[in-house]
């Protein structure tokens, strides 16, 4: 840690779940053994679950002292979710995590410690862990070490794994809660920057991160993913934000179609097919609904 600079008030650490009972007790776990020394609180928003995540996390209550928990009953969505924790937040710097991943010992130190100079980061996100060779197919690893560019555009961090001011959040009216699926943690990094807000990577603020793991949850989500594109385009093409050319498009959907046999193969080659093939679906599908190509 940057030892000369000035003191940190509490740091909120903001975690959205929704039917995570048999992944948030590890992720809780992981957060209790933090190295970092100063005041802190957890806020979980419990996301309208079905399952027993409320009660397991009443329970964790009675054993973790610093957590609190904010039930949401109406219109779920990890946006929603995410602006409900950070209203609710006390502290001065916001931490964002999944209920399904698990962070490292130094994650909250290496987050504070960025956000020090630096009034919003990303993490790096460690994807080999809790994942088998069929989720690691379906979204192979990219480079840890450095921010996500999707798109040619602008870096952002996932969701999984970033900070910022709460003023940050304050300054740009929160999350843009009609992101569902996909694009929703891109969109507020990508309208910080453009709001003139730096954004920095953290190295040492290392989350495991947790993939689908089967066949139509990795579908589901990559086409959630691919439907969210075209919207993005929708906000920010104006700013900058590059198009997807129609030869692109034709050519990877001709790939896919070479790569048809696939889905009579293993299961991590047909995986990996049925994850392209639903993000480019969801590209037209989304293409369509918000009236901006983009396959």
């Amino acid at each position: 840690m940057n030892r000369g600079l000035r003191p940190v008030g509490l740091v909120s650490v903001v975690v959205p779940a929704r039917n995570a009972e048999t992944t948030i007790a590890t992720q809780l776990a992981a957060l209790g053994r933090q190295s970092y020394p100063d005041p802190w609180e957890v806020v979980v928003v419990e996301n309208g679950s079905s399952d027993g995540t409320g009660a397991l996390l009443r329970r964790w209550q009675e054993r973790m002292p610093r957590l609190r928990v904010v039930t949401v009953t109406e219109a779920p969505g990890v946006n929603r979710a995410r602006n409900i924790g950070c209203r609710h937040a006390l502290g001065e710097y916001v931490l964002l995590c999944d209920a399904d991943d698990v962070v490292a010992p130094g994650w909250v130190a290496g987050l504070v410690d960025v956000l020090r100079t630096c009034p919003a980061a990303g993490g790096a996100l460690e994807r080999r862990l809790l994942n088998g060779p069929v989720a690691l197919a379906a979204r192979p690893p990219k480079k840890s070490a450095a921010l996500l560019d999707t798109f040619g555009f602008l870096p952002y961090p996932a969701g999984a794994n970033c900070g910022f001011h709460k003023e940050v959040w304050s300054r740009l009216g929160g999350f843009d809660e009609s992101y569902r699926g996909g694009g929703d943690d891109t969109e507020f990094f990508w309208r910080a920057q453009l709001a003139g807000f730096r954004l920095a990577f953290a190295p040492h603020a290392v989350v495991h991160y947790r993939h689908r793991g089967d066949a139509p949850a990795i579908v589901r989500q990559s086409y959630g993913y691919g439907r969210s594109h075209p919207k993005l385009y929708r906000d920010f093409a104006g700013a900058g934000m590059p198009s997807s050319p129609l030869a692109d498009a034709a050519g990877a959907w001709w790939r896919l179609l070479l790569h048809a046999p696939d889905l009579l193969g293993a299961a991590d080659r047909r995986a990996a097919l049925l994850a392209q093939v639903a993000l480019r679906a969801g590209r037209v599908v989304g293409s369509a609904r918000h009236r901006r190509c983009y396959l």
